[in-house]
């Protein structure tokens, strides 16, 4: 019976979340957006701003997400953002909040959004302003990335394209390492995992587990190319193959090394509403 209004009391506040912050988002394009956007100052520094208060924005939500109950989530690797600009940084795709913790933690990263985000009524304004990469136009979409990549910006990517969908082996698509490739950069490797598993693709917002949750996002050191095996004189194509395969070898080794599926204890966390 506990374990049941638990769960009604977790769905409940999820859909309150997602309510709230939307709400308040469509709000703010209103009124904040425009005194970021009139602000001194040229087009990179415009963005920079509006990406901040984004970060902090998505700061407010993890914190009440923590404060009701609903989930929390667990830092480890922290010391190699240090060292995030100018690389890749390649993560997985296991939840629907994946894209906001990592944004919290790295607020001015380029990032590649859904085209649909451009439509949205909440967070398009935002998202506009905030110069994200759209994946409208795929050809431009290259471009974009690996211009960002050469003027020293963290760039992040999953390259799953999509969210995972639990019990399915893990496929990565070649264009993470397309970019790479052209970019000519390292990849900071990021394993997000959430257990038990929740806002998934194939699910609904309400379908919520039995207990709170928890995101671990782990940040591995950088590795350049070689070290991923590419090989110089191969055909790019070739190359793209090999470092794709390369990468996928790497997160299912973790998974499988750190066994997150399965693990039986859990580490203390750092709560990113109070860090």
């Amino acid at each position: 019976m506990l374990t049941r209004l638990g769960c009604y009391w977790r769905a409940l506040s999820t859909g309150l979340c997602f309510v709230v912050y939307g709400s308040l988002s469509f709000v703010a394009s209103l009124t904040v957006l425009p005194l970021l956007m009139l602000w001194p100052g040229g087009t990179e520094a415009r963005e920079r701003r509006i990406r901040l208060f984004v970060s902090w924005t998505f700061r407010a939500l993890l914190w009440l997400i923590e404060l009701l109950g609903i989930g929390c989530i667990e830092v480890q690797g922290r010391e190699w953002l240090e060292q995030a600009d100018g690389k890749l940084v390649v993560a997985t795709h296991p939840m629907y909040l994946d894209v906001v913790v990592l944004l919290t933690l790295m607020p001015f990263a380029d990032c590649v959004v859904k085209s649909a985000m451009l439509r949205n009524p909440f967070y398009r304004h935002f998202t506009k302003a905030a110069g994200y990469i759209s994946n409208a136009d795929s050809e431009m979409l290259m471009e974009t990335c690996v211009g960002s990549l050469k003027r020293g910006r963290t760039l992040v990517l999953f390259p799953e394209g999509t969210r995972s969908v639990p019990g399915e082996p893990m496929r990565f698509r070649r264009g993470a390492a397309h970019v790479a490739l052209r970019g000519g950069c390292e990849i900071l490797p990021v394993m997000i995992h959430c257990s038990p598993p929740t806002l998934l693709k194939s699910s609904r917002w309400y379908h919520v587990p039995e207990r709170p949750w928890r995101l671990t996002v782990r940040f591995y050191p950088p590795r350049d190319l070689a070290a991923l095996g590419h090989r110089e004189g191969l055909p790019h194509g070739i190359s793209a193959r090999h470092l794709t395969c390369s990468l996928e070898d790497f997160f299912k080794q973790q998974l499988t090394s750190h066994e997150y599926p399965d693990r039986r204890t859990e580490a203390a966390h750092h709560s990113l509403a109070r860090s």
